[in-house]
């Protein structure tokens, strides 16, 4: 249908984005791809957006944000020799307080969406402005005035706009987003025949045919007279879409983590080895159900089915490719298993072991016997892994190991002690360390509310679900479980609504974290489930996880504005603390969080019955940790142990190695978040990161020339240096 427009009206210039769309057309309908490319060359046709598809920006990682551009922009070049600089997602729910630093990083000057304007209590207050990231990297990004990507180009959508332009003191024009947008089609030929009669049309706002980036080119004249807006641009509405489909949210996450494994561990193999064909194929199929309706849960049954089965062969292939980079790195040794750390953190905690070291005593690579256990689940052993590394562990003497277990309703080690009541919820936190008590009063509350938004079921969560509490679950049954020296368990079994919870809990040595491991058979219509911890902490702020970074916000209601973020995004934590102490809330596939003033509150699970009637029926499993520290959130553990919680050790049974990870990294605040080989040569991406928010310095050890790079791959942005031992390394916050 366009490109019979752009023939019949010369004028026009159509746009579109979505690298993912053009390989579609590409593979399946290769003559209509030629008459594109065609339209392209003759400038008819816009190339628009640097993501591979128009992907949500509140759940993915920010390692999947820099993919989605490095995918979307190399297709583009690749294809039609033209580098996108402009990011666009007129519909995405939210955009993080990380994507300024990641878009310049990409070679993306502009921004564009409209999403904001359907927040529900307060008008953004800029149409065209400065976004300022958490690192200060600020981007120009516009808001079409008209508020919605289906303007029928008429005087109806097109004078308001014009009137409530907030910038139209100093800035003479806009775009406007016309034609089908939502649902797909596109501009009508009456929206053409519209513009074209309003060109030079009297009284009227005038419009002009043009692309996208001679626009924003024109707008940069004005980058220095524009207003700055600081910190995420988050949409007051579709709060519901950080829970929904959970199992989407889960899978997704999970093969964040697996890939970057995978990743790791062919980096230690000769590069010509490196499987780079089928990591580009996985990337892209998970990158394409990173599409804003479908991980945020907002898609019908059918492309769910579609999904899972996409993530379960995602899963198999990494399971594979694992596999086999195990077979090259290790040698086979029978009474041996190795133990491969990816983070660049001292992991230290409790893994699986190879059934047959049951009954023998399990020696580390110094020769020192390490604590082994037996549960009703596995075999367990605690271990203490170096950062980036691959450990050997051995076959010692004989040893008895029978199941013990614990007595009583409490989990204690050397640093803090919990105390469970019959209900299952934790009545008392004492900290050995600070002799302080961590709780106010009773938490993991689980608490059933009825969940009926106004108007859009799978993406809302509004307001007053708070005053809808159906009811708070009591177990049924509490019982002690394993006992030793690797772990301590608390078996919790609820029945909440129609649907069963069991929990086993768990406390290692020489930890403050908490862990609840949960298993749901979820039974409900139009309720959520959540989770709270009533914590001895005040503090104005509560800091969230997010992409590469953290945000703070308010946990009092001041403003309008406070009391719109009821619901908010946090990715492995939401951290409260005063200048002396404070709790972390964990998750491994959860996003939805509400603190206010003392509150730290998960949302677990919904049920929504539009537009699937099906949406997270069924069982679910996830954990979510309780986390305990003293000082504030920087000084504390809270970001090394939000992501060892996320990223478990990979075991290698029958193995031994005398391999290693080829680069070390030394410096607080700084993580390795990946290594990977390039993408067009033969050499390693390093990808390192400021975690804390503030200024860092640190090491990196490795053999062969460093040269810093742009995210793309495609530019230097430092002078080459050679380094034979290890070289220093200085960042900014963030």
């Amino acid at each position: 249908t366009q490109l019979d427009l752009i023939e019949k009206y010369p004028d026009y210039i159509f746009g579109a984005s979505q690298p993912q769309h053009y390989q579609f057309m590409k593979d399946n309908y290769p003559e209509i791809y030629s008459r594109i490319k065609e339209a392209v060359k003759k400038g008819q046709w816009e190339l628009q957006g640097g993501m591979w598809v128009e992907a949500d920006c509140n759940l993915i990682s920010g390692e999947s944000m820099i993919r989605q551009i490095l995918h979307g922009k190399n297709f583009f070049k690749e294809e039609f020799g033209i580098d996108v600089n402009n990011l666009w997602l007129p519909d995405v729910f939210g955009y993080s307080a990380t994507l300024p630093q990641i878009l310049k990083k990409s070679g993306i000057n502009y921004f564009l969406t409209q999403k904001l304007s359907w927040s529900q209590f307060n008008e953004f207050p800029h149409h065209t402005f400065n976004w300022r990231g958490i690192d200060g990297t600020e981007i120009l990004t516009h808001f079409p005035p008209e508020n919605t990507y289906n303007s029928e180009l008429d005087s109806e959508f097109l004078v308001p706009a014009q009137t409530h332009f907030k910038e139209k003191d100093f800035i003479d024009e806009f775009i406007s987003l016309f034609g089908v947008g939502d649902g797909g089609g596109g501009p009508k030929p009456e929206n053409i025949e519209l513009g074209r009669r309003m060109a030079d049309l009297e009284n009227s706002p005038r419009v002009a045919f043009d692309t996208a980036i001679n626009f924003f080119d024109r707008l940069a004249n004005h980058e220095k007279d524009v207003d700055t807006w600081v910190g995420e641009l988050y949409l007051e509405l579709h709060r519901g879409t950080l829970t929904t489909q959970a199992l989407v949210k889960k899978q997704n996450r999970k093969l964040e983590w697996k890939l970057r494994a995978v990743e790791m561990l062919w980096s230690c193999l000769p590069l010509e080895n490196y499987p780079s064909e089928e990591l580009d194929g996985l990337w892209k199929k998970l990158l394409i159900n990173q599409f804003h309706d479908i991980i945020p849960g907002s898609s019908i049954n059918l492309v769910y089915q579609n999904t899972h089965k996409e993530y379960e062969d995602i899963q198999g292939d990494c399971d594979s490719l694992i596999a086999l980079a195990g077979q090259s790195l290790f040698e086979q040794y029978p009474d041996s298993f190795v133990v491969a750390n990816t983070l660049s953190y001292l992991w230290t905690g409790m893994i699986s072991i190879p059934e047959s070291f049951d009954g023998f005593s399990v020696l580390n690579e110094n020769g020192d016997t390490v604590c082994v256990q037996k549960t009703k689940d596995a075999l367990v052993a605690f271990v203490e892994l170096e950062p980036l590394s691959f450990s050997t562990f051995n076959k010692g003497q004989a040893l008895s190991q029978e199941l013990e277990l614990g007595h009583g309703l409490t989990l204690e080690n050397n640093l803090i002690r919990y105390d469970f009541d019959k209900k299952g919820q934790v009545i008392s936190a004492f900290d050995k360390e600070s002799k302080k008590e961590v709780l106010e009063s009773a938490g993991n509350i689980l608490s059933l509310y009825e969940d009926r938004p106004n108007d859009w079921d799978a993406w809302d969560v509004d307001f007053y679900y708070r005053n809808a509490l159906v009811e708070i679950a009591e177990a049924t049954d509490t019982m002690p479980g394993s006992n030793g020296k690797v772990v301590q368990e608390l078996n919790l079994t609820f029945s909440v609504g129609d649907s069963s919870i069991i929990q086993k809990v768990k406390l290692y040595p020489h930890s403050k974290r908490l862990d609840f491991d949960t298993k749901v058979d979820w039974k409900e219509k139009h309720k959520m489930l959540r989770v709270h911890f009533p914590v001895n902490v005040r503090a104005e702020q509560a800091t969230f996880d997010i992409q590469y970074g953290h945000v703070q916000r308010n946990t009092h209601e001041n403003t309008s504005w406070d009391k719109a973020k009821f619901e908010v995004v946090g990715h492995k934590y939401a951290d409260l603390s005063d200048h002396d102490y404070g709790v972390a809330l964990m998750n491994d596939c959860k996003y939805g969080y509400f603190v206010k003033d003392n509150i730290l509150d998960l949302n677990l699970l919904r049920s929504p019955n539009n537009p699937d009637p099906d949406a997270d029926q069924g069982k679910h499993q996830f954990t979510y940790s309780i986390f305990p520290h003293e000082h504030d959130l920087i000084r504390s553990n809270v970001i090394r142990e939000s992501t060892c919680l996320n990223q478990i050790p990979i075991v290698f049974s029958g193995v031994r190695s005398d391999n290693g990870i080829p680069v070390k990294l030394d410096g607080n605040g700084l993580e390795l978040t990946v290594l990977k080989k390039g993408e067009k040569e033969d050499y390693l991406i390093i990808r390192l990161v400021e975690t804390s928010g503030r200024h860092a310095t640190g090491s990196l050890k490795l053999n062969g020339t460093l040269t810093e790079c742009d995210l793309m791959e495609w530019n230097d942005t430092g002078s080459q240096t050679n380094v034979e031992g290890s070289v220093s390394l200085s960042f900014s916050p963030f």
